[in-house]
């Protein structure tokens, strides 16, 4: 079954994101004096940017995602004549070792999460796509009041939709809708936005009031990345983004390990201002970036997409060791 590209660039991106506000839940910050002048004034940007733009986004991009790789996998694994849920259940289990390792560095962990509400899309998977798509809206305008649980598993099911859908499988055929999707989210930020505000200075719910900004943003976000890679010189350009996406369980965990190392041997806790952090974070991308690209070079998957592999099969799968293709069959499998 062949790759769908498009979806590393998204976990990438969502990566790219995450790691602005991972650093400053680890890290406790101080705000730039005001006679700093236009350090000062670049910080008050940078963080209006992270609570317009990225604060609550970039996770439920990567929960969506999540959604889709569930239905890959089965859909895969079936295919091949595997005891997909079974496989699907070790895969989860495994996750939430790392997960629970994980969580006693990165208060903000989400693959703990992850693991647990996986188990709950294994009796939808045979559902109708268009049933999927109704649970997953009810779960989206229901479920907000149990914060990041309620958005996460909406996200969940809302990508297994998008996998039975195959709309990243055909973007190509209905262009238009996909134009007509980023449009009207568009037009819906700045509604978002308010509705945001809103919901926060008037109910003190701040998981409600982030998903209300979050919703149509991440539309945004997706429809206009998947457009732009419909270009071959912008795949071409945004290719540090699929690398880096291509071991998005490897650089999740890593970031943590940077960012913990950084703190201990410069000691920036309650010293550093946010603008630091957010530079800090720029510097850590751009390396993962580069070692993501050399990694791939010379291997399939990244080093902990490899244990994850290893033990959701027990051993090396027969059909990642065909010859001829190896390489190929292993990219083509991990999603």
């Amino acid at each position: 079954m062949k790759r769908i590209d498009v979806l590393d660039y998204l976990r990438g991106f969502a990566l790219v994101g995450i790691i602005f506000i991972n650093i400053f839940q680890m890290i406790p910050y101080e705000h730039m004096p005001q006679d700093y002048g236009f350090w000062s004034q670049l910080e008050v940007g940078v963080l209006k940017l992270i609570d317009y733009g990225i604060y609550g986004r970039f996770y439920t991009i990567f929960s969506f995602l999540f959604g889709i790789g569930f239905y890959l996998f089965i859909s895969r694994a079936k295919a091949r004549g595997d005891k997909a849920y079974l496989l699907f259940v070790r895969r989860l289990l495994i996750l939430l070792v790392f997960g629970f390792i994980h969580s006693k560095f990165q208060p903000g962990e989400a693959l703990m999460l992850y693991s647990i509400l996986g188990f709950l899309l294994l009796p939808l998977y045979n559902l109708k796509p268009a049933v999927n798509l109704f649970l997953g809206i009810v779960i989206l305008v229901l479920g907000q009041s149990f914060g990041a649980l309620g958005m996460s598993l909406s996200m969940f099911v809302l990508g297994l939709w998008a996998g039975q859908s195959r709309i990243f499988e055909q973007v190509g055929q209905y262009k238009k809708r996909w134009i007509i999707a980023q449009v009207v989210s568009l037009l819906l930020i700045p509604f978002g936005l308010w509705a945001q505000h809103a919901i926060i200075d008037r109910t003190g719910m701040l998981d409600v009031g982030m998903a209300a900004g979050a919703i149509a943003e991440d539309v945004f976000y997706v429809t206009s990345l998947t457009l732009l890679l419909q270009y071959p010189f912008m795949r071409k350009w945004l290719m540090p983004l699929n690398r880096l996406g291509r071991m998005a369980l490897t650089n999740y965990i890593m970031q943590t390990v940077i960012i913990l190392t950084l703190d201990a041997v410069l000691g920036l806790s309650g010293r550093a201002y946010y603008l630091i952090l957010a530079m800090i974070a720029a510097e850590i991308l751009l390396l993962q970036m580069v070692f993501s690209t050399m990694w791939l070079k010379r291997f399939a998957m990244g080093p902990l997409e490899w244990i994850w592999r290893l033990g959701t099969y027990g051993k090396i799968p027969e059909h990642y060791k065909s010859e001829g293709n190896q390489e190929g069959q292993l990219k083509n499998d991990f999603q």
